[in-house]
């Protein structure tokens, strides 16, 4: 058997062993990995083998400059792909890229410059109703970042229930893939239970909730000029031919859950920074005050606050390639069918790449202070071709809100503090704070 020179790690009774700790706090246990070996470690699971790292220079390496040998896991895309079918966040190879080139363009930002009011309307009907007093934030966050979505998908009054069910499609599905794949070898009951099969019909539920709102929408001759009219009106270059309905609902799948909950995640933890720190807080008030929708997206300020956020709390805390090929990275090479998995938390936090790494600090990233060395070390969204899609669409509600809620509530720290709860995405428990309206 051909040997690979694999980093330092763990061997197989060791691994099953971190296995277990990495289920209870898989954070705590990579970051303690992280420090142990230097940034870069393997696991040996028999057949399996992975390769979690933290070093920019090899997150890199997977993402941008040798992408095209590496694809997402089974793990995002089969297992998620059963529920959410075949999008951009499922699918691998000739046809991700095919639908990616298809896509594309319509997320431009200048593209979602018709997106601004949309997103304007419901932050700002959404704040006429937010509660006062000591408030969990973190579920209205979440509220209101569905109806974004929704409303940006769908410019029509989506009925009250129909909304509630692609709600809670979102998710049960979610809980539930996050659940299987903690718990393998309980996969088998999870089938025989039934569980399976009710996730896949409320997928079939959704779906068929989404084939309506699609069937009214071709026999109108209005313009809506929402995410919806973008999907149906893009075409092939090759055939000049529009994508197949179930396609679009794919597509739409993904944007519905892919573009909220990291977005809820993102906000909620930026409030909770923000009451904490008085003066940065203080800061973006008065650097802020005045904005128009156009410019508050723009706004240097905001996107630091937003970014800075993301530094400490990335939605998408971790992320995983398998090499198709042999490859070789820094004197590690390792065969084909290689686990990488990317810990962009553990990145973000590194001393080594960023100076007092635990501290919130907006500045770093205003323009002034830019470093263009730090994007081989920050990754809020992902890197490479497979950049998060959605990226300016999200940075521009999140700074939409942003900006009304510092300038219309007074906003101040609880003795309790959020827990992180690593599932998909870095989701807050719990983000108790002091929420007041100005007279």
């Amino acid at each position: 058997m051909e040997k690979y020179a694999m980093p330092e790690g763990y061997n197989f009774i060791q691994s099953l062993w971190r296995t277990y700790k990495q289920v209870k706090d898989p954070i705590g246990a990579m970051e303690e990995s992280m420090e142990q070996f230097n940034g870069t470690y393997s696991v040996n699971l028999g057949t399996r083998r992975l390769i979690a790292t933290q070093d920019p220079g090899f997150i890199d390496h997977v993402l941008k400059s040798n992408h095209k040998n590496y694809h997402k896991s089974a793990i995002q895309t089969e297992e998620l792909g059963k529920f959410l079918g075949k999008g951009l966040l499922t699918s691998n190879g000739d046809y991700w890229l095919k639908q990616r080139r298809l896509i594309q363009p319509g997320f431009h930002i200048e593209k979602i410059h018709a997106l601004y009011s949309i997103i304007k309307k419901t932050v700002d009907d959404f704040l006429v109703e937010f509660p006062e007093g000591k408030v969990d934030v973190y579920p209205h966050l979440h509220k209101l970042a569905f109806e974004i979505v929704i409303n940006s998908l769908f410019n029509i009054q989506v009925p009250l229930e129909t909304r509630n069910k692609l709600n809670e499609f979102i998710n049960e599905v979610q809980a539930f893939v996050i659940k299987d794949l903690r718990q393998p070898y309980k996969s088998w009951w999870f089938r025989l239970s039934g569980e399976v099969a009710r996730n896949l019909e409320r997928a079939k539920g959704a779906r068929d909730v989404i084939r309506d709102i699609i069937n009214t929408r071709r026999q109108s001759t209005d313009k809506f000029n929402d995410l919806l009219d973008m999907l149906l009106s893009v075409r092939y270059e090759d055939t000049g031919e529009p994508m197949q309905e179930d396609q679009v609902i794919d597509e739409i799948l993904i944007v519905l859950i892919a573009g909220h909950e990291t977005t809820a995640n993102a906000l909620s933890w930026t409030l909770y920074l923000l009451a904490n720190h008085p003066a940065e807080r203080q800061q973006l008030k008065e650097a802020t005050k005045d904005l128009n929708v156009i410019q508050s997206v723009a706004s240097d300020p905001l996107a630091a606050v937003i970014k800075e956020s993301m530094r400490l709390y990335p939605p998408a805390w971790i992320s995983d390639r398998v090499a198709l090929n042999d490859d070789s990275y820094n004197g590690f090479t390792f065969p084909k069918g290689s686990i990488i998995i990317l810990f962009y938390y553990g990145l973000h936090r590194d001393e080594k790449h960023w100076q007092e790494a635990s501290a919130f600090n907006p500045g770093r990233f205003l323009k002034a202070n830019e470093d263009k060395s730090k994007t081989k070390t920050y990754y809020p969204f992902g890197g490479g071709p497979r950049l998060c899609i959605g990226n300016n669409f999200a940075m521009a509600e999140m700074a939409i809100f942003l900006q009304a809620m510092i300038h219309q509530f007074e906003i101040a720290p609880t003795s309790e503090h959020p827990l992180l709860r690593p599932l998909v995405t870095l989701r807050p428990t719990r983000v108790m704070l002091n929420i007041n309206r100005k007279q």
